[in-house]
């Protein structure tokens, strides 16, 4: 039974609910402070991983690479424009997602702070290492500690971010439940063609991904974290084909 995967949703979903009932209690100073200690929560457990890399060649070519088929893709303009349509659909009165009123071009609203913190939490949520990790794990070993643990962070994330975004943090349960729910049924297939090397590699790769998501959610640089989630597909298979020629 995936129990990990169904409580680390839960609790994201929870915090969505809670966070959207006290939004208008918690303190602005508080709302607008919080987001960075996450963002730096991000960074520091994307550098813990970055640690484990283990052909360093291998992760910066799967970055460039996966990265490239990204952009080249327009997954994160695919993503806006998504939200963007569920933003369309709510009231135009609905004040808390924006500082201005909702009822503004496309071009406008994709350009817009919160949203660019709505992409980075669906990102942190979805397809961090901790995450990935976690599922697969749990599909192997039936130990679900690692994503009860991070149901927890998950759950002051998402009420958090409820207090700025509303309900529409939410959303962020579809494409995790997906990738949680999925790993763990399909870890049977996957676990055993993983060696240590591609463990390494894939961890740092998504080290890579958490340290830019973290610079995201502080608003010090706007990576496309998005485009950059090709880059946890094809870093294990470019392990597997180079690691004769990188050692």
């Amino acid at each position: 039974m995936p129990i990990g995967p169904f409580v680390d949703c839960a609790l994201t979903l929870l915090g969505a609910v809670v966070g959207t009932l006290l939004r208008n209690y918690v303190p602005k100073n508080m709302k607008d402070q919080m987001p960075l200690i996450l963002g730096l929560i991000s960074m520091s457990l994307g550098i813990v991983m970055l640690i484990k890399i283990r052909q360093t060649p291998i992760v910066v070519l799967a970055t460039v690479i996966g990265s490239a088929i990204g952009i080249g893709l327009h997954l994160e303009d695919h993503i806006k424009s998504g939200l963007f349509k569920l933003l369309r659909g709510r009231s135009k009165r609905e004040s808390n997602f924006s500082t201005e009123t909702i009822d503004k071009s496309e071009q406008q609203l994709k350009n817009n702070d919160r949203l660019e913190q709505l992409i980075a939490i669906l990102v942190l949520f979805s397809v961090s290492g901790m995450g990935i990790f976690g599922a697969l794990n749990e599909g192997m070993t039936h130990n679900s500690d690692m994503l009860v643990s991070k149901g927890m962070l998950d759950f002051v994330s998402a009420l958090i971010f409820a207090t700025l975004l509303g309900m529409l943090v939410a959303v962020a349960v579809v494409p995790q439940a997906v990738v949680l729910f999925g790993l763990f049924y399909s870890s049977v297939l996957i676990m055993p063609l993983m060696t240590p090397d591609m463990v390494g590699n894939f961890s740092a790769a998504g080290g890579i991904l958490m340290v830019a998501t973290g610079l995201r959610l502080s608003n010090i640089k706007t990576f496309p974290i998005a485009d950059m989630i090709p880059i946890l597909i094809i870093v294990m298979p470019l392990t597997w084909l180079l690691k004769p020629v990188f050692g």
